[in-house]
C-alpha cells in the first residue's frame, strides 16, 4: 500500500517544521498539566466541550484489545486507551512529543492494567499491519493530513472485521455565520484581547473581522501542515472517505463555536464554566436547527 500523490518538493522540511512546532505545543502543556487524562479531563475546554466524548470512547474499551493512536503527541489519549487494560499504539510525526510521552509511560508504567508503544511515523505515509487492531482512535489529526485517501484505506485495512474506528475532528471550513457568532461573541466577552482593541479593531477591519475571526478558528498559519485536509474536492473529504470503507454507527456535529471562545474567555473557571456551559447548549441548538454549521464532527465507524 502507498500513498496515491507524490509529495511536493519541501515535504521533508514542512515534516520536520511540523514536529517541532507541535513538540513545542506538547512541552508547553507538559510544565502545567502531565499527559494523562486525569489531569487533562479538568482542563477547561475538554470540561466544556469534550469530557463526555472521551469517556464515551473510554467506556468501549476492555481488556487486551489492540489499539492505535494516529497522531498522538503527548500519549494522553494513547495512555488513557492503556489504563482501560488496551496494548497501544501510538504513532505521531514529533519526535519530542513523544518524549514527553514515553517518559511519562515510565513514570505510570507500573499503575497501568495495559501496555503502550510510542513511534515516530509520517502519516501520509502510514504503512500499518492488516487486521491487526480493534480500535482506532484519530482526535485532531486528519486535517493535518495531505493524502487522505491513503490514510483512510489504511486504517481500514489495520483494523480487525468488527473493529472501531473513532474519530474527531474538523471538515471543511468554517461558514461565514459560525465565524460572526463567534465574532460576536468576542467582542461582548470579557476576553484577553482589551475592548479598546476590540473597538479598534472593528473600526479598521469592519465587516472583515468575521473573516479575520474564521482564519483564527482554523489556526491558519499555525504550522506548515495546519487545514492541509481542509482543501476542496473528495480527496480533502474524510468523512465521505470513511463513508466509503466503513458503516457508520454514530455520527455527531460538535457545537459550532463554543470551542473557539473557551479558549479565549478571560475569566476565572468558577465564572467561565457556567457561561461556556451555557453557551454550549445555546450553540448546540442553533447547530440542530441548522441556523450554524458545526465543523467539528465525532464518528464511531465499524469495518464490516
Amino acid at each position: 500500500m502507498t500513498p496515491m500523490n507524490p509529495p511536493p518538493d519541501d515535504y521533508q522540511a514542512k515534516l520536520e517544521q511540523e514536529g517541532a512546532i507541535w513538540g513545542a505545543e506538547a512541552e508547553r502543556q507538559a510544565a502545567t498539566t502531565p499527559p494523562d487524562w486525569r489531569y487533562h479531563r479538568a482542563l477547561r475546554h475538554n470540561r466544556v466541550l469534550h469530557a463526555h466524548e472521551i469517556d464515551a470512547l473510554l467506556d468501549r474499551i476492555t481488556p487486551n484489545m489492540r489499539a492505535l493512536e494516529l497522531g498522538c503527541a503527548s500519549g494522553w489519549l494513547t495512555l488513557a486507551l492503556a489504563q482501560r487494560g488496551a496494548h497501544v499504539e501510538g504513532l505521531d510525526i514529533s519526535e519530542p512529543a513523544l518524549a514527553i510521552a514515553r517518559a511519562y509511560y515510565e513514570q505510570v508504567k507500573a499503575e497501568t492494567s495495559g501496555t503502550v508503544r510510542y513511534r515516530t511515523a509520517d502519516l501520509n505515509a502510514l504503512e500499518l499491519s492488516a487486521n491487526t487492531y480493534d480500535v482506532i482512535v484519530v482526535k485532531g489529526t486528519l486535517h493535518h493530513l495531505i493524502d487522505l485517501p491513503h490514510v483512510i484505506t489504511a486504517l481500514h485495512s489495520a483494523l480487525k472485521p468488527g473493529g472501531l474506528l473513532w474519530i474527531s475532528d474538523s471538515l471543511g471550513d468554517e461558514h461565514p455565520r459560525t465565524a460572526l457568532a463567534a465574532a460576536a461573541c468576542m467582542f461582548v466577552l470579557p476576553t484577553h484581547v482589551s475592548y479598546g482593541e476590540k473597538v479598534r479593531g472593528l473600526l479598521k477591519f469592519g465587516t472583515r473581522s468575521a473573516e479575520r475571526i474564521k482564519l483564527s478558528m482554523q489556526a491558519e498559519g499555525l504550522s506548515p501542515f495546519e487545514g492541509a485536509g481542509r482543501g476542496d474536492g473528495a480527496d480533502h473529504d474524510w468523512l465521505a472517505l470513511v463513508q466509503q470503507h466503513f458503516a457508520i454507527e454514530i455520527l455527531r456535529r460538535a457545537p459550532a463555536f463554543t470551542g473557539y471562545i473557551a479558549h479565549q474567555v478571560n475569566l476565572p473557571d468558577a465564572l467561565a464554566l457556567p457561561l461556556l456551559i451555557a453557551l454550549r447548549g445555546f450553540d448546540s441548538f442553533l447547530v440542530r436547527l441548522r441556523v450554524l454549521t458545526s465543523s467539528g464532527v465525532i464518528v464511531y465507524a465499524r469495518k464490516a
